[in-house]
């Protein structure tokens, strides 16, 4: 789980839970058969120090069912589930609905009507070709590629053994946080792959040079040939999709969960506000500008990524970019900028700091984030404008004043100064999914936000 990522299940009241059932990565361990070569240091498991502007500075180790488990979980607090053992087998949309055709696992079907409908099934889904939504795609790498959930005794839990020079193909083993199995990634010099139990277990004997190695069990297996590709568009009508079902990559540099979550992150807002707070349909069509060119730059770095991944002791992981705290929307039709000092400019990731109330009781910005509301920040003694009642519904307004700085009724202090070091003496709203909508310095601004935000309750 990249770091952007964990802001998000911090959003939703989840990141105690993360932290809880996951736990940080390994260095890796180069091998040459049985023969240890020595410790490889890799960017995802070199911890970096919190700051106050980015909480959750490293990748955490999270495997993706637990990870789909604790969003279940939340989902039920809320009087929701989700079920399983139906599948889509038809759909139509019209000027005003999507209909779609329900089939359920003893052969019985319903016909649910409803105003939208968001594909999330994965490449290989139906809602995609059914929307007639074309994808293009080609392929990475002519090597297949392993990846499963495998137990081994006899081998250290605290390294990723990494076996870049193995017969037939780098094998790599990474202990998976909190359970007792490793996840297991290796690619084949030839077309034609074992991947039953034994062919697995054969095949890691054979590149470890370790007979000794117990494998005791597959939890699951998946054999893939790494390609590259995208959905013409993300939205069709009263269609859109998401995640794997709008574009596909390979695992390198663990991009496709995390993406998958922010483009999920992105529309449910903008669903929200159509579909709860009276915003007009045009909004959704921000998904799309927004999260296409997002996906477009993914596939050609996770492509420059794979070609020096396995076999090369790591030194082909990803930093920067891969952490997704510097995405941004500032091109986005969504992002208006006026004047602010040179700080930071609508359209990007709204950053933490830490702030007291007037008694000196700590909270931070995420905190004020939190929920599916708009916040608009008074910083450096700009006054808040007044807003209409059906949008003040909706928005958290909040005076920040700098330390040593007379009170407002209900303003919260920089104490340590670093919201105002970098959102500057500015009005800011910050959308629900926590980047910049609205940024201004001008004397303009509390009108200026007033206008934005009714741009979107309309």
């Amino acid at each position: 789980m990249q770091p952007r990522t964990l802001e998000i299940y911090d959003d939703l009241g989840l990141i105690d839970a993360v932290h809880a059932a996951g736990g940080p990565y390994f260095p890796g361990m180069g091998w040459e058969g049985p023969v240890q070569l020595g410790e490889i240091k890799l960017p995802r498991s070199d911890p970096r120090d919190p700051t106050p502007d980015v909480p959750y500075p490293s990748p955490w180790m999270l495997p993706q069912p637990r990870a789909l488990e604790l969003l279940r979980g939340r989902l039920r607090e809320f009087g929701r589930d989700v079920e399983y053992g139906v599948e889509l087998t038809a759909l139509v949309q019209d000027e005003v609905c999507v209909t779609a055709t329900l089939t359920r696992a003893d052969g019985t079907f319903e016909t649910v009507r409803s105003t939208y409908l968001v594909g999330t099934d994965g490449a290989r889904g139906k809602v995609r070709p059914a929307a007639g939504v074309a994808f293009a795609s080609e392929p990475m790498d002519a090597q297949p590629m392993l990846t499963a959930d495998v137990v081994i005794d006899g081998l250290g839990r605290n390294y990723w053994h990494m076996w870049d020079k193995a017969p037939d193909g780098p094998l790599w083993l990474l202990p998976l946080a909190q359970t007792e199995a490793f996840q297991l990634y290796a690619k084949y010099n030839h077309a034609d792959p074992d991947v039953t139990f034994d062919g697995i277990r054969r095949m890691i004997h054979e590149r470890t040079g370790r007979s000794d190695l117990a494998v005791r069990d597959v939890y699951w297996a998946s054999l893939f040939s790494s390609r590259l590709g995208m959905a013409e568009q993300f939205r069709n009508n009263r269609v859109f999709l998401a995640g794997d079902a709008a574009h596909i990559h390979s695992p390198a540099g663990g991009q496709g969960m995390n993406t998958s979550i922010q483009d999920s992150y992105n529309l449910g807002w903008k669903l929200g506000q159509v579909l709860q707070h009276g915003a007009p349909d045009a909004l959704l069509d921000s998904y799309e500008e927004e999260r296409l060119p997002v996906a477009a730059r993914l596939l050609q770095f996770v492509g420059q990524i794979h070609k020096n991944w396995m076999g090369t002791g790591g030194s082909g992981q990803p930093q920067g970019d891969s952490q997704q705290v510097g995405l941004n929307y500032r091109n986005g039709s969504l992002a208006s900028h006026q004047q602010t000092n040179g700080l930071l400019q609508a359209g990007d990731r709204a950053p933490d700091a830490p702030l007291k109330d007037a008694a000196g009781t700590a909270t931070r910005l995420f905190d004020i984030f939190r929920g599916p509301h708009f916040t608009m920040l008074g910083l450096g003694g700009l006054p808040l404008p007044e807003l209409d009642s059906k949008i003040a519904a909706n928005v958290r307004a909040q005076s920040i004043v700098p330390p040593g700085a007379p009170m407002q009724n209900g303003a919260l202090i920089d104490a340590e100064g670093h919201a105002h070091r970098h959102y500057g003496a500015a009005i800011i709203v910050v959308r629900p999914d926590g980047y910049i909508g609205y940024a201004s310095a001008s004397a303009d601004a509390p009108a200026g936000a007033s206008r934005y935000l009714a741009r979107l309750f309309s």
